[in-house]
C-alpha cells in the first residue's frame, strides 16, 4: 500500500513518484522548493563574490531561513535539494560566524591603526573605544559571542593602558612645569584608576611602584 510523505495518504490504488509524493503534492512541493533553492543558490553566489560584509551576512540569513523551510521536507524523507537542508544550515550557520569574526578583525585592526598616528592618548583611546563597539556588535551576530572574548580582552587591555598613559603623561608635563599640586592630582587618579578597573595584573608591578613613589615623594 502506497502513502504519500508530505500529505500522509495512503491506498492501494494511490500512485507516489520516487520522492513518495502523490500526485496532488509533488507539484505543489516541487515548486515551492525551486523557488526557495532558485534564492538560495543566488545567495550562495553573493555570500562568495562580495566585498560587503552586510550583504554577505543578509545572504547567509536568506540562506538559512530558506533551508529551515525545506527541512520539514527532509525531515519526512523528500530530497528535494542535494546537499539536504541540514547541510546547508550546518555550514551557513558556521559561515555567519566566519564572515562576523572576519569583519570585525578588520574594523579593530584599522581603529587599532588609527590611533596609533594619534597625537595624544585621549584621541587614541577613543579610537580604541570604537574597536570595542564593533567587538560588541559582532557578539551580537555570533551564534556563540564568547569567540570574541578574547579580543575582546586584548582590546580593553590596551585600552586601560592607553588611558593610564594619559594620566603620567599629564603628571610629567605638570611635574616638569613646577606644578607638583596638578601633578600629585594626576598621579593619584592614575592609581585610582588602576585599583578603580581592577587592572592591576595587566600593568607591571614596576609601573605601579613608580606611580606610588611619586604620590610618596610630592606629597612631602
Amino acid at each position: 500500500m502506497s502513502l504519500c510523505k508530505n500529505c500522509g495518504k495512503s491506498g492501494f490504488f494511490l500512485s507516489v513518484d520516487s520522492n513518495g509524493l502523490c500526485k496532488n503534492c509533488a507539484p505543489i512541493v516541487y515548486l515551492a522548493a525551486e523557488q526557495r533553492i532558485r534564492i538560495m543558490n543566488d545567495s550562495v553566489r553573493l555570500v562568495t563574490e562580495s566585498k560587503k560584509m552586510k550583504t554577505r551576512l543578509s545572504r547567509c540569513d536568506l540562506i538559512l531561513e530558506h533551508a529551515e523551510a525545506l527541512l520539514k521536507y527532509e525531515e519526512k524523507g523528500i530530497s528535494v535539494i542535494s546537499p539536504p537542508p541540514s547541510k546547508f544550515i550546518e555550514k551557513y550557520t558556521e559561515m555567519r560566524d566566519l564572515i562576523v569574526l572576519e569583519g570585525v578583525n578588520e574594523e579593530v585592526e584599522k581603529s587599532l591603526e588609527k590611533a596609533e598616528i594619534e597625537t595624544s592618548h585621549k584621541k587614541s583611546a577613543n579610537e580604541i573605544s570604537k574597536a570595542l563597539i564593533k567587538i560588541k556588535e559582532g557578539k551580537r551576530e555570533l551564534k556563540n559571542p564568547s569567540m570574541l572574548d578574547e579580543l575582546e580582552s586584548k582590546i580593553e587591555s590596551i585600552k586601560y593602558k592607553t588611558e593610564l598613559n594619559e594620566y603620567i603623561e599629564n603628571a610629567q608635563r605638570f611635574e616638569f612645569k613646577g606644578k607638583e599640586r596638578k601633578a600629585l592630582d594626576q598621579y593619584q587618579e592614575a592609581l585610582f584608576f588602576i585599583k578603580s578597573k581592577k587592572i592591576e595584573n595587566i600593568i607591571t608591578s614596576d609601573k605601579i611602584n613608580e606611580i606610588e613613589n611619586k604620590i610618596n615623594e610630592l606629597s612631602e
